[in-house]
């Protein structure tokens, strides 16, 4: 009896352990659950609040003529267009890290029989039905890991249009300084064939002497060829700008100038931020994945020794918990530790760079304002020359090669001051470019 009794008073003790363990269990599982929870809102909102950052990121302040062909050039950019397309892998993450299961089940089925050996007629039949678990912090890692990494590709897909923007750029400052030489370059042909009909004329009055003639006329084919060159280099301009935009280049276009702008806003600069947390997120992960998942399943057997005796059906459950091994955590965690140093390196080697861009950036400025004010100036004393020498060539005191020398001064002077002109557009444009803002 006493034995009984003792044996009564286990099986109570441990059916009470049994239910105090289950209700710890229930009641870590609704920590975890709740711990997940918070996670995921606080990682969606801010997802949220990333998207609409990059998103509005994405349309400049102003709707410039510029910008209707740098989002054609974005459309047509394959490295763009790809990283566009990565959208959909990162949201398939996040929904695989907020799935109940870590993995797919799986079942097993197996047949034993000893037909081939004693043949007494042993026959047994298992299936097992077995799923995967998730690890104790694995689940949450998981979606912070994919909400970093989407976070991360859309700071790189503003990065990747900010780059196209500066291939947009360059190729409309070509469109636009091509035709400023080719407009040059007409009013010179203009020019030198009204002095050619106006010698011509003098000619025919036996005002002129024949020398002159050939001068001017000369001067004449001259300017053709040069416009004709002009011409040229206006139409390969525009077919550039035709092939990586699609679009057809603006007739003007000019930057405007932002005081709110900081190089720290640099797409760049959030990009290499973004790696850094994307990295922590990947360490943060491989530590929490520090061994294979546990494995839960149920199986149910049907057996029979003799076909004498009976068949049994059971039914049992099996768990499956694996350790973690240094050996092959060890070098996980530290390439995830090397991936943060590197990422935290190459943050702080891009703000050197951004910083000094943008202050390389602003000395062009300067410098190319500082030549347009000096080549304007040349300018206009040139074309007081060319008025002396017009005046001073029709009343017959100097000879018409003065006047053509002045000219062609006068045309070299034009050219360079629409070019700086042109320069220091691009310049601003080039500030802008390196303090991230798009057209």
């Amino acid at each position: 009896m006493t034995h009984i009794r003792g044996m009564g008073w286990s099986i109570r003790n441990n059916l009470r352990a049994s239910h105090d363990g289950y209700k710890a269990r229930v009641d870590a599982t609704q920590t975890s659950a709740q711990h997940v929870t918070m996670t995921v809102t606080k990682r969606t909102m801010k997802a949220v609040s990333l998207w609409l950052l990059f998103g509005l990121a994405t349309f400049p302040a102003y709707a410039s003529p510029l910008t209707t062909a740098f989002e054609a050039a974005c459309a047509l950019n394959p490295e763009v267009e790809t990283l566009t397309a990565r959208r959909a892998e990162f949201d398939a993450r996040k929904g695989a890290a907020d799935a109940l299961l870590p993995g797919g089940p799986w079942a097993t089925v197996a047949h034993r029989t000893d037909a081939l050996t004693h043949n007494r007629d042993t026959r047994e039949y298992d299936a097992e039905f077995t799923v995967p678990v998730w690890l104790r912090g694995e689940r949450s890692a998981s979606l912070a890991a994919a909400l970093t990494g989407a976070e991360r590709l859309e700071a790189e897909i503003s990065f990747r249009r900010l780059e196209v923007a500066r291939r947009v750029r360059d190729a409309y400052w070509m469109v636009a300084e091509a035709r400023e030489k080719f407009t040059i370059a007409n009013r010179r042909r203009s020019t030198a064939a009204t002095l050619a009909k106006s010698i011509q004329s003098q000619a025919q009055a036996a005002q002129a002497e024949l020398v002159d003639t050939k001068m001017a006329t000369a001067d004449v084919r001259d300017a053709e060829a040069a416009l004709a060159a002009r011409k040229s280099e206006l139409n390969q301009a525009v077919i550039a700008f035709r092939v990586l935009t699609g679009r057809e280049p603006p007739a003007a276009f000019t930057e405007q100038t932002s005081v709110q702008a900081s190089p720290d806003d640099h797409p760049r600069l959030l990009l290499r931020r973004k790696a850094i947390e994307k990295a922590e997120a990947d360490k943060t992960l491989v530590y929490a994945a520090d061994r294979e998942r546990p494995e839960f399943g149920v199986f149910a057997s049907n057996a029979r020794d003799t076909s004498a005796e009976p068949n049994v059906t059971s039914l049992g459950v099996r768990l499956k918990v694996p350790f973690a091994y240094d050996a092959v955590n060890a070098p996980k965690r530290a390439a995830a530790t090397a991936e943060v140093i590197g990422a935290q390196s190459e943050l702080a080697q891009a703000e050197r760079e951004v910083r000094g861009d943008a202050a390389q950036a602003r000395a062009r400025l300067d410098g190319a304002r500082a030549q347009f004010a000096a080549l304007d100036a040349r300018y206009t004393d040139l074309a007081t020359v060319v008025e002396l020498s017009q005046k001073s060539q029709q009343a017959g005191q100097t000879p018409l090669t003065d006047l053509i020398r002045a000219r062609l001064q006068l045309y070299d002077a034009a050219t360079a001051r629409v070019v700086a002109r042109v320069a220091v557009e691009k310049a601003r444009s080039d500030y802008n470019q390196a303090l991230g803002l798009k057209p």
